[in-house]
């Protein structure tokens, strides 16, 4: 008999795959779904892993570690509608209790639940007393209910616990800012500054409590240093702008006041001291034109301010009609005596307004202004005034 060794060695070969192909399928068969899920678990798999808990959970309700594999499945995968219920399961037994409540505060702290991530926060405050972030993560939610004076002590707290932590300082240094304590603020945030001297949003806060502190010279500094580090937003090119004006730096203020201005929704201050740089440097032309800028966009109660500044440039063009229309639109937005005085003496200057003066002086000193030099001045020119307006009807 004569055999086909080659036809006999496929069949052998087939033979053998499907045997190794069964044992496999029945191997796998065995294999309990939960160590598949802690599998993929490790590999970070959460989705997969939700499944095969799932499956062994439905087996055996009673088993914890399945049903806390599961919650964090939830939780990793940004679950947070299943993984809150599953935790709230959780926070009853005493194994769980502890990490429970901390995924309960963190998932009420992210749907902006005050009361429970409050609730939560405290509660892991009191299992963690020596746990500075959770006293700063309570702070926070206390500020954000508007309960300032619990928000206040709570970062205190955390403060002492941890004087390194620089999100705590600068939160308590934004307080206090806040509160208009302003040494207390530049002393908090130098504290962090001596921590982490890299951190932009701590300069950055220092050279608002300096400006504050009308300590312009070093506010305009740090900000200028870090327009080499960092794109400054228009409030901190404004705050840059209005600090070197204060140290007559007029070109450097109007370059920063005009970056400001690019996509400004609230271009008002900002042009209002470009007029007043350009008045300091006699660019007399460039400050009507800010000056007029500035009224346009008005919104705020310093649109007299706008018009008594164009009121003193035209003063030096010797616009007097103009000076007169300026300060007559400033009295619209704000009663002043000391823009009758000035009217009065600008009525002077036109030989046709001489009586229009006398009535000016006297409106100032009806208002009760307590300037006796201007007073006496005025009592004066009223006398003068009435004795030429008498004499020139002769």
């Amino acid at each position: 008999m004569f055999y086909n060794f080659e036809t006999l060695n496929m069949t052998l070969r087939r033979y053998i795959y499907f045997i190794l192909i069964l044992g496999i399928f029945r191997l796998d068969a065995q294999v309990n779904p939960c160590q598949i899920g802690d599998s993929l678990l490790t590999k970070n798999n959460y989705l997969g892993a939700i499944d095969k808990y799932l499956n062994c959970y439905n087996q055996d309700t009673t088993n914890k570690n399945i049903l806390r594999n599961l919650a964090y499945c939830y939780f990793q995968s940004g679950d947070y509608a299943l993984a809150k219920p599953t935790y709230h399961i959780l926070e009853n037994d005493s194994a769980s209790r502890d990490d429970a409540i901390s995924k309960l505060a963190i998932i009420y702290e992210s749907q902006q639940n005050l009361p429970k991530s409050i609730k939560y926060y405290i509660a892991l405050n009191k299992i963690f007393p020596n746990q500075p972030v959770y006293l700063r993560k309570l702070a926070n939610l206390y500020l954000q209910g508007r309960s300032v004076g619990e928000a206040l002590q709570t970062f205190q707290k955390a403060n002492e616990l941890n004087h390194r932590d620089v999100l705590t300082i600068q939160a308590l240094t934004e307080m206090y800012y806040g509160m208009d304590e302003f040494s207390i603020a530049d002393s908090m945030v130098q504290n962090g500054i001596n921590i982490d001297s890299t951190n932009i949003g701590l300069q950055l806060l220092k050279a608002k409590i300096k400006y504050r502190l009308r300590d312009y010279k070093v506010a305009s500094e740090i900000l200028y240093r870090l327009t080499f580090e960092t794109e400054l937003n228009n409030y901190y090119n404004k705050l840059l702008g209005y600090a070197f004006m204060q140290t007559d730096s007029l070109d450097q203020a109007i370059h920063y006041l005009q970056k400001s201005l690019v996509n400004e929704n609230d271009p008002e201050y900002a042009l209002y001291y470009l007029a007043l740089a350009h008045e300091k440097k006699g660019e007399y032309d460039k400050t009507i034109w800010f000056f007029e800028e500035a009224t346009k966009a008005g919104i705020s109660t310093n649109m007299a301010q706008y018009h008594r500044g164009m009121a003193r440039i035209y003063t030096h063009q010797k616009a007097y009609p103009k000076v007169i229309s300026q300060y007559q639109k400033s009295l619209e937005y704000q009663a002043d005596a000391e823009v009758y005085f000035y009217m009065a003496n600008t009525a002077e200057q036109m030989s046709k307004r001489k009586i229009i003066a006398l009535n000016y002086f006297q409106k100032y000193l009806d208002s009760g202004h307590k300037n006796e030099e201007w007073i006496k001045h005025s009592k004066s020119r009223i006398k003068a005034l009435k004795e030429y307006e008498f004499m020139s009807k002769k």
